[in-house]
């Protein structure tokens, strides 16, 4: 991991499969899901737009992101504080395409609403920061710009699937490790935790899943959780430790 920061990294290497950049591999079940997320999204814009050209001030464009996200499923906190403001913001950062007029008579379209729903929600998963989400959307054709948003709604779905099967392993391998191991069937899995997790027989603490946390993409439709407070998002030597404890974890010396 070259660089101080490990995450800015990361956010790299997700941004080149980003519509409007470098693209890489990806699985028929992505390229599936995506395509399901595409289908949703244009169902919800139909009902609540069903003139895509139809112009929007500030006050209804922050609204309709806010209803996008809830119509989705996606965590009520993408969506919260989500404001005229914010709007302002993105118009300032040239997040968003001009609008027709200025100040408070700026009228903005089904453009603007889908580059205001990629960037917040780009920016909330932590994946991409709002500038590359800016090179990826600013002045693409609609259909990117819902490939873009739809994509991104996979993410933020993969992201509450793997929390919750990282929950479903804690409490599953909790009683394995405080077993005897003599005893163990040998039909049994036991979990295998990093070096130095475990002292004697006394399990940890169960991971707060629910804090806020990177997810990263790795290939082979593997992921990685790092909480948001890990020093590996600030410290090079902190990622290296972090690698080689995965490695040492996976049996696979570190080259």
């Amino acid at each position: 991991m070259a660089g101080s920061d490990a995450r800015t990294g990361t956010r790299r290497t997700v941004a080149k499969s980003l519509p409007g950049s470098l693209t890489v591999e990806r699985t028929a079940g992505r390229i599936e899901a995506e395509r399901m997320a595409v289908a949703e999204l244009e169902a919800w814009r139909t009902s609540v737009l069903p003139d895509p050209s139809a112009p929007m001030d500030a006050e209804t464009l922050a609204r309709l992101v806010r209803e996008c996200y809830d119509a989705l499923g996606i965590d009520a906190g993408v969506g919260a504080g989500f404001s005229v403001n914010t709007v302002h913001y993105y118009r300032r950062k040239a997040i968003l395409d001009e609008p027709a007029g200025r100040t408070s008579a700026a009228r903005y379209d089904v453009r603007h609403l889908w580059q205001a729903i990629g960037a917040r929600l780009a920016g909330h998963l932590g994946l991409v920061t709002l500038a590359e989400a800016r090179n990826a959307m600013r002045g693409v054709d609609a259909e990117r710009l819902v490939a873009f948003v739809a994509a991104r709604v996979v993410d933020a779905r993969a992201r509450v699937r793997l929390r919750q099967t990282a929950s479903r392993a804690v409490t599953a391998a909790r009683p394995l490790a405080m077993r005897d191991q003599s005893t163990e069937s040998a039909s049994a899995v036991a979990a295998r935790p990093l070096p130095g997790v475990l002292a004697g027989n006394r399990w940890p603490p169960a991971p707060e899943v629910s804090s806020p946390s990177v997810v990263i993409s790795l290939p082979g439709d593997a992921w990685c959780i790092v909480p948001a407070s890990h020093p590996a998002h600030r410290s090079a030597s902190a990622a290296r430790e972090l690698v080689t404890a995965l490695s040492a974890a996976l049996r696979i010396p570190v080259r």
